[in-house]
């Protein structure tokens, strides 16, 4: 093990000394350079021995060489202000820098714990990486390609397979928080009991019913994002994670000074409520009814009095001793994470989500003062240590992913329906061609515009096709990644001076050369065109972006489809920049049926016959009495998810249990509509 990763707080990290491994032999100059031979232009410094002789003093034995890069160092120590030419090593162990200056050998060791994010950027012939350390930058400039640094970067992100070290105050918090937490199951055994003695009088823990509306409302949306995560990212431990992380943050909101308010208790509860921490019933129960509507039910204040009180204690607990610089929040390590393994964008997501909440939080009690504004900031920073790093993995991941234009096509017309939409497509792509083609003639072709609006129900396939657009306009051409990065008005909009524009100017860097989405467009416009609103600010940002970057950024907005329609009439702007429309309709029940299946054979399940035609009926019956708000693609996974829950309790006293009984989905394991 790298001896920085067993060294207490206080241990410097940069260490002189070679690093040895007691009793053991250290690996010979033949050893080294064997590792170093599947490795391409691994030196380009002249002084190749003295580096391999510097190597043999420090690595430990068994210790391997994972990849090099070669170029101009800025380091700590042995650089200082200026760069020093060598060779950047990373192993399996940790990272480090070797350079034979003026025939002295001279070595840097950055430990994968001391990293708190990666990133780089391409110069006029080179690429600079930089690395955040707690307290310092360190820069690497080398001349290798953008194939060989992403690579590199991989290897530092998954070398150490380790997490940043943790100070021990904020581990002693984490473990307060699991214990403390248990206390949320008493107070759903009280509530259930009809006992209420926790609960505030109504004098003490008076919301207005005004700000009780606008933060159920936020809370509500809040709920559909952090459900969304949960639903992609399935690890047991990632809910808790949640949780501790909301309270850190709750904590950090209040400042230490300070007591929260009632309305900033109501709504940390309303958010952690149907997270559900401990899974119970009860809970499951009050949450489901809280959230059942558009409006917070008045019967049910007083049993979320009493779980906003167990909510006040936590909050107490966690102020003292975070230390902002070596705390990684659980959410965004676990999305970053499963960003660089599968491309997902999921970062970007959870860092919106856990901002709204801060944002919110700290609007609660109608006043934001500069204090608070300072903190919001530190929050901002934390949230967004990684996604950097995160966002240039993915885009590198996807570049990397290379499709032709038929690949693409035929993996739109594999999807379910929206058949109208595929032959939109299908014009589109047509008419790309004829133009550049035109263009390659010298004859005169006409400007295209790629933005556009999607309109319609919700879970009808929206960000996917968006996401295969950006595919298309890459197989095209048209742009170089093709990325689709995902925000809403939360993502966007701040809520003082100043910060609107940061936030977007944020996600439209990590969209060039891709897809920007942005859900519930309309959400930026105010009710009242006339007044002061930061989502006016963020549309005015955001045309005045699409005219900077007009080939390098493609924009869609989506939405219900009146609210949309309302959306681009308020602006000239949006209306001369948005030309193409594509309606999403619901799914037949056909098509439902057929997005069930896909869930089943992705869950390796089997569908009885008898529950196939109990599944169609039901989907046929919530079909028949939808609204603007049904939940299409949505309302599929959470009936699948029904099922198998149906599926669990049947065969909870069943012995023995067989591959086939696991696999087999019964008529009986369907749902009834009164259960949806």
């Amino acid at each position: 093990m790298n001896a920085y990763n067993n060294a207490g707080p206080g241990m410097a990290w940069f260490r002189r000394a070679p690093l040895t491994m007691q009793g053991k032999r250290m690996p010979s100059i033949p050893d080294i350079e064997k590792q170093l031979d599947s490795l391409q232009n691994w030196l380009l410094v002249s002084n190749k021995k003295n580096v391999l002789r510097g190597l043999e003093k420090l690595l430990a034995n068994n210790e391997r060489v994972l990849d090099v890069l070669d170029g101009l160092y800025r380091g700590i120590k042995i650089s200082g202000s200026r760069d020093i030419a060598g060779v950047l090593f990373v192993t399996d162990r940790r990272l480090f820098f070797v350079t034979s200056e003026l025939s002295r050998t001279q070595f840097e060791e950055l430990a994968f714990g001391e990293i708190r994010g990666i990133a780089y950027e391409r110069a006029f012939s080179s690429i600079i990486v930089t690395m955040k350390l707690r307290a310092s930058v360190v820069t690497f400039k080398t001349f290798d390609n953008v194939t060989a640094v992403s690579r590199f970067i991989e290897r530092i992100n998954a070398g150490g397979g380790r997490p940043p070290a943790r100070e021990e105050s904020t581990l002693r918090i984490l473990n307060e928080i699991s214990d403390t937490m248990k206390t949320l199951a008493e107070i759903d055994r009280s509530m259930a009991a009809g006992v209420e003695e926790a609960a505030p009088s109504p004098a003490e823990g008076a919301v207005d019913e005004k700000s009780l509306a606008l933060l159920f409302h936020e809370a509500k949306k809040l709920k559909e994002s952090f459900t969304g995560l949960l639903a992609q990212i399935t690890d047991p431990e990632f809910k808790s994670g949640i949780v501790s992380d909301l309270l850190i943050l709750s904590s950090l909101c209040v400042g230490p000074e300070r007591k929260p308010s009632p309305a900033e208790l109501m709504f940390i509860s309303l958010v952690l409520l149907p997270l559900n921490p401990d899974d119970s019933d009860r809970a499951q129960k009050l949450a489901d009814e809280i959230f059942a509507g558009d409006e917070f039910p008045p019967g049910r204040a007083a049993d979320l009095l009493a779980f906003r009180e167990s909510i006040a204690g936590l909050v107490r607990k966690l102020k003292p001793g975070v230390d902002l610089e070596s705390f990684s929040l659980r959410t965004m390590t676990a999305a970053e994470n499963l960003d660089r393994e599968k491309g997902t964008g999921l970062a970007d997501r959870a860092g919106s989500a856990l901002y709204t909440f801060a944002q919110y939080l700290m609007k609660a009690d109608g006043s934001l003062d500069t204090e608070e504004e300072e903190r919001l900031k530190q929050i901002y920073r934390l949230i967004n240590r990684g996604t950097a790093v995160t966002s240039a993995a993915v885009a590198v991941k996807e570049a990397e992913q290379e499709e032709t234009l038929e690949q693409v096509m035929e993996k739109i017309n594999a999807l379910v329906g929206m058949e109208k939409i595929k032959e939109q497509i299908a014009t589109l792509v047509n008419l790309i061609k004829v133009q550049k083609e035109r263009e390659e003639r010298k004859l005169p072709a006409t400007p295209l515009s790629l933005h556009a609006v999607f309109y319609g129900p919700p879970g009808t396939g929206k960000t996917t096709i968006a996401r295969m657009l950006g595919r298309v306009y890459r197989a095209l051409g048209l742009l170089k990644k093709g990325q689709l990065v995902e925000t809403d008005r939360a993502g966007l909009v701040a809520g003082y001076v100043g910060q609107t524009a940061i936030n977007v100017d944020n996600v439209v860097q990590k969209a060039l050369d891709g897809v920007l989405f942005i859900d519930e467009a309309y959400a930026l416009v105010p009710d009242d065109i006339g007044g002061r609103d930061f989502g006016q600010e963020a549309i005015n940002i955001i045309l005045k972006r699409m005219e900077d970057y007009r080939d390098r950024l493609v924009v869609i907005v989506a939405g219900y489809t009146d609210e949309m329609d309302r959306f681009i009439k308020s602006n000239p702007g949006l209306r001369s920049r948005f030309s193409r429309y594509f309606y999403f309709d619901h799914y037949r029940p056909e098509e439902l049926m057929r997005i069930f299946d896909s869930f089943c054979v992705n869950a390796k399940f089997t569908v009885r016959d008898d529950a196939r035609k109990a599944m169609l009926a039901l989907l046929t019956a919530l079909y028949g009495r939808r609204d603007r708000a049904f939940g299409n693609g949505r309302l599929v996974r959470n009936i699948f998810e029904r099922v198998v829950e149906r599926q669990a309790n049947r065969l909870a006293g069943v012995t023995p249990l067989t591959d086939e009984l696991l696999c087999t989905i019964e008529a009986g394991d369907v749902p009834g509509e009164k259960d949806i």
